[in-house]
């Protein structure tokens, strides 16, 4: 499966979030626990592809046979980068259960884009 791209924007000081349904040749994705094998969610974004620096967007999946995946990022999260354009990918994974990831069995990137993070005008300070 190749990641989709979607471009969003998330303005700084607000909360953000983004509700995806995750199909495989048009079956929806179960991701409840099976031998042994759970499934997660993960997500980050940088100024470039090669930047060290990365800050973490939050990512869920449902547990459940709805193909769910929850991205999103709250209010005070990330207030320290920088208002700008930036690079983002969203995977899933599959991982052995009790473990968060520990043993990592599989990893598909859903999702990839531009991030755009816009400075709030009111704010604290």
């Amino acid at each position: 499966m190749t990641a989709a791209r979607y471009d969003i924007t998330i303005d700084q000081g607000s909360d953000f979030a983004l509700r995806l349904t995750v199909k495989e040749s048009g079956i929806v994705k179960d991701f409840r626990t099976t031998d042994s094998k759970s499934w997660g969610a993960r997500a980050k974004f940088r100024k470039t592809f090669e930047d060290t620096t990365s800050f973490s967007l939050g990512a869920t999946t449902s547990g459940e046979n709805d193909g769910i995946v929850d991205l999103s990022n709250d209010f005070d999260e990330n207030t320290s980068a920088t208002a700008g354009t930036y690079v983002y990918d969203l995977e899933i994974f599959q991982h052995e259960e009790n473990q968060n990831p520990g043993t990592i069995y599989k990893v598909t990137r859903i999702l990839t884009g531009n991030l755009t993070l816009r400075r709030e005008v009111t704010r604290n300070g």
